[in-house]
Parts: C-alpha cells; structure tokens; sequence
C-alpha cells in the first residue's frame, strides 16, 4: 500500500520518511498544509507551492491545479462530494421522505485505506459538502473507501473508488437518518428476517448498492432513477452471508421483490469481514459496471455498520431511458 507522506507539526500524524516540518519539500519551505491537502508522492514538491496553488485554484476555480511548477511526473487531483440526509422522517405523522437536497454538515470525511486520515479536521461543510486535494505520482491510481462518521449517526463507508489524475467532483453518500436506521428500519428489517426463515437474525455488516441508469446519481433531480428488471451478481457468492434482498419502490426491502424496482436498491446483510465483493448487474441488451466492496475487521473497529455504493459511483448502467422505463 502507498503511503501518505504527511508531516503535521503537533504530531497527529506520523511522518513516513521525511525530516523536519516542511513536507515533501526542503527546509526553506516551512509552512503546514491544511488537512485536506493529502500528499502521496515521494517527488520534492514543496508544501508552500501546493498551498499557493490550492489557494489560486480555490479564490478562480478556472485556474488549473496542474500548475506547471509541479512538472510531469506529479498531478493534482480536487476530490469534492456531498452527504445526503436519506430516508424517512418517522417523528412526524404521516411519516413522510426526508427532503432529497437535505444534507449532512459537520461529517468528518476520511479514507480507510489510510486511516491516520481520521485524525485529521476533514469535515463536510454548512452545506454538507467536502473538499479535498490529492497530490499523487501521475499515472499511480490509488483506491479509497470514504468513511462518512458523526456523532449519533451511523458510520457509513463506500465502495472501493479508483483515484486516477481527473479530478471527480459528485461523490455522494446516502447518510441515513440515525432516527429512522435506529427505530425504524432495524427493527423492521431484523422483523423481516425473524419471520422468514432466520428466527436467531440480527442485522449487521450490511451492504447496499444502486442498481441505476446512466444519468443516475444523488446530484441528479431525476427519479426514481434504478433500472427495473436487471438482477445483481456477486463475486463471491456464499452462504455466510444473506441476500441480495431488493428494495420495492416504495425504497423498502421485500422478500418478494425478484429484481431491481424503479428504485434501484438491493442489500446484503450480515456479510462477513476480511474479503473483497465485487456487485454488478445483468440486463438484456444493458452493460453494467462493477463496484468493490472491501470489509476488514478495521471497519468494525471504526465503528463502521453500513457499506453503501451510492449513484453515480454505484451499479451504473448504459440505460439512458427515463425515469420509471425499462
């Protein structure tokens, strides 16, 4: 696993190979970068240039984090997303879905393939939208799960996401209601299970994934945005773990439910940890990507109970029909 080279003057962080405070750059060079400037090049790059670039970018966001100071061999990536504050608001009546544009501020961000990342100030904003900058070697793809973590809500983690030199700007994280997860979907779901065929079940490690038409993602207005009829895979398949169950339209699990509704949710529960899932889809006539899952004793650890694969970063197909359409 590449390292994060980062060097944090009161000691948050270890500092892997480097001397002094100045980062990756020389002793001239004595500033600290933000937190949500992460470096994972061993390339002298002074830390002083990377601020200055960031900030450019950040006062014009026409002006290019690839500033030709860096040269060929490093590249800049912006890394930007939002949490969605999903799921149903059970403290009214009529119960009623949470507002689909509400999102979650003050939500510490970081990567679990790295986890000194959790100790760093990389939160979601009033807004509930995260900024971050990776600094990498060019051509080096790396892979991150984002964990999404708050106080009394439900540490979330997502699939596996290649980070190559394009900058992606629409991560997205359905964050569920701690509320509605706590007294409405756990009970409903350990009910569920209890009452067909697993009268000793109780919910953990569970897996979600959206099985979506092309244009499917949080950041997009269009719904519902699954694509009906298309059944999911996973690689590998065992019976140590209980699924795919799909959601109805109405975005609830159903035992009866034989495919991908218009909602485009399926779930798997109780997966067992320290293995890699690889979901995808089969459709006639549709061609689906693949996600990964990695589930580690970490994740526990961390306090992880959810792994959500959230649109546009989720099953995406070719399909471009519209909403409700085969």
């Amino acid at each position: 696993m590449m390292k994060l080279i980062r060097c944090v003057c009161a000691g948050v962080l270890a500092t892997f190979g480097l001397a002094g405070c100045d980062g990756n750059g020389n002793g001239n060079d004595k500033v600290t970068l933000p937190d949500n400037i992460l470096v994972f090049t061993d390339q002298k790059v002074a830390d002083k240039q990377l601020l200055q670039i960031v900030q450019d970018h950040e006062a014009n966001p026409d002006t290019p984090l690839n500033d030709d100071l860096l040269g060929d061999a490093v590249t800049m990536v912006e890394l930007r997303g939002k949490t969605n504050h999903f799921g149903i608001d059970i403290q009214v009546s009529p119960p009623k879905y949470i507002n689909y544009h509400a999102t979650v501020p003050d939500t510490r961000v970081w990567i679990a393939e790295y986890p000194q990342t959790r100790e760093l100030d990389l939160k979601t904003d009033e807004t509930g939208w995260w900024t971050m900058y990776v600094v990498k070697d060019t051509g080096v793809d790396l892979e991150f799960s984002f964990v999404y973590e708050k106080e009394g809500w439900i540490t979330t983690k997502t699939n596996v996401i290649t980070i190559n030199d394009q900058d992606n700007t629409d991560f997205a994280i359905q964050y569920i209601d701690p509320y509605y997860y706590e007294f409405g979907m756990l009970p409903f779901v350990e009910a569920l299970m209890r009452g067909n065929g697993y009268p000793n079940f109780f919910f953990s490690n569970a897996m979600v994934v959206t099985v979506g038409k092309s244009w499917a993602s949080m950041h997009d207005d269009r719904l519902p945005h699954g694509d009906p009829g298309a059944t999911v895979t996973i690689a590998p398949e065992s019976a140590d773990y209980i699924g795919p169950i799909y959601f109805n339209a109405s975005v609830i699990p159903d035992l009866d439910q034989q495919d991908v509704s218009v909602d485009g949710g399926v779930t798997w529960l109780n997966m067992p940890l320290n293995a890699t899932y690889l979901v995808s889809a089969q459709k006639e006539g549709v061609e689906y990507q693949t996600v990964k899952f990695h589930l580690t004793d970490a994740d526990v650890e961390a306090g992880v109970q959810l792994y959500i694969a959230s649109p546009p970063d989720s099953v995406q197909g070719d399909n471009d029909s519209a909403p409700g359409e085969n």
